[in-house]
């Protein structure tokens, strides 16, 4: 015989909720590491002779 809580919908929405928070947070925080690594990139470019500005070359 199966147990039956009465909670049972209540826990599976919470927990769908959770799992929907942690894709998006997991999706913004790739955004946002992919953003810093793209101008971490540009500024040590900047600082070893501009390889994206080429017109700032020396």
């Amino acid at each position: 015989m199966k147990k039956i809580s009465k909670h049972h919908d209540v826990q599976r929405k919470y927990r769908e909720k959770t799992q929907n928070k942690q894709a998006s947070s997991i999706y913004a925080r790739g955004w946002f590491l992919f953003i810093l690594f793209a101008v971490l990139l540009v500024l040590v470019s900047y600082f070893w002779g501009g390889t994206f500005m080429p017109y700032r070359t020396m």
